[in-house]
């Protein structure tokens, strides 16, 4: 009984990922272009703000402004699946 409570947890955290994942990407293409660029190269590339701006010839605070911009448009998009992550991160 364990064994299935588990593995049924483990789908449905699996799922609720994917589904996260999916709503993400939506979420990402209704970022203005350089906001998602700006984004992508600090999140998914690891780079620093710094680096950001030489790579796209933007002063450091547009980095910031544009990472701004990304976050607020982000979290409003993803509001509905916080209390689902931070459900699954508690459990």
């Amino acid at each position: 009984a364990v064994e299935q409570q588990v593995e049924t947890l483990a789908a449905d955290s699996t799922l609720a990922f994917t589904e996260l994942g999916m709503r993400l990407s939506d979420a990402m293409k209704q970022l203005p272009e350089q906001c998602a660029l700006v984004f992508r190269l600090s999140r998914l590339e690891s780079l620093r703000y710094k680096e950001i701006a030489e790579v796209l010839g933007i002063s450091i605070k547009t980095v910031e402004n544009h990472m701004g911009k990304a976050l607020r448009i982000l979290r409003q998009e993803l509001s509905e699946y916080l209390p689902i992550f931070l459900l699954y991160l508690i459990s």
